[in-house]
């Protein structure tokens, strides 16, 4: 799903908000979010006091009180302990979204539901994780993968919407878009510290893409500029 929150692919350390037909988490995975949330923020700690190469995982276990044993069941390497993926939450919420809803008007809700969500209980730590990020290469790196993945997993999604309706070239476009403004609107949140409002640069970003990318009128037979280019050729 769209994000911009910089860090590498692995399990969210909590779901902040439910969408409809899911049931809320047991007594057992409040615990077991817990315990990866207090385990991640030991390791952020540790990592932006002492640097992310010059911290080991045992010493992130010891910060942490449990064992190493505990540490790799949550987090099985080091990269995985600097992690920001929402992407079970994303999907789960905009597959809910009406079908006949403009996709757009879709991804805004989704967006602003889960993200609102997630700033407003992790503020704090989505700040840290991306200033670590941007200043270790090798997380960096494992970011602009993370990238692809979420481009893939929009795509994916885009495509059960739109089936046959859409050519499987304007969804590639579509979904590295989206994606691609986000990060941007997570980048200049990160430059306020957190204080920008990132709803109103959400809403900004998706008002420029949506502009450019008409991608419901795309799936109604609307004509492509490649086929208005064809056409123009043919009258000359």
């Amino acid at each position: 799903m769209p994000r911009g929150f910089p860090g590498t692919g692995s399990k969210s350390l909590s779901q902040p908000t439910m969408s409809d037909g899911q049931h809320p988490p047991t007594l057992r995975e409040r615990k077991k979010r817990a315990t990866r949330a207090g385990i991640q923020r030991s390791a952020l700690g540790l990592f932006l006091a002492k640097g992310y190469d010059n911290v080991t995982t045992e010493e992130v276990a010891r910060c942490a009180e449990g064992s190493l044993s505990t540490l790799l069941n949550y987090f099985p390497t080091k990269e995985a302990l600097v992690t920001d993926d929402y992407d079970p939450l994303f999907v789960g919420m905009l597959r809910d979204r009406p079908a006949d809803e403009p996709i757009f008007a879709a991804l805004r809700a989704t967006i602003e539901s889960a993200l609102t969500s997630i700033v407003e209980q992790e503020r704090d730590l989505l700040i840290a994780r991306a200033k670590l990020v941007m200043r270790v290469p090798a997380l960096r790196a494992a970011a602009a993968l993370d990238k692809e993945r979420s481009v893939a997993i929009l795509h994916d999604i885009l495509a059960e919407r739109f089936g046959s309706k859409l050519d499987d070239f304007e969804i590639n476009v579509v979904s590295t878009v989206v994606c691609s403004a986000m990060e941007v609107v997570m980048r200049k949140w990160l430059e306020s510290d957190g204080k920008a409002d990132v709803m109103d640069l959400v809403h900004r970003a998706l008002h420029v893409v949506e502009a450019g990318a008409d991608v419901d009128g795309l799936a109604a037979g609307k004509p492509s500029m490649d086929r208005n280019r064809k056409g123009r050729r043919a009258a000359k």
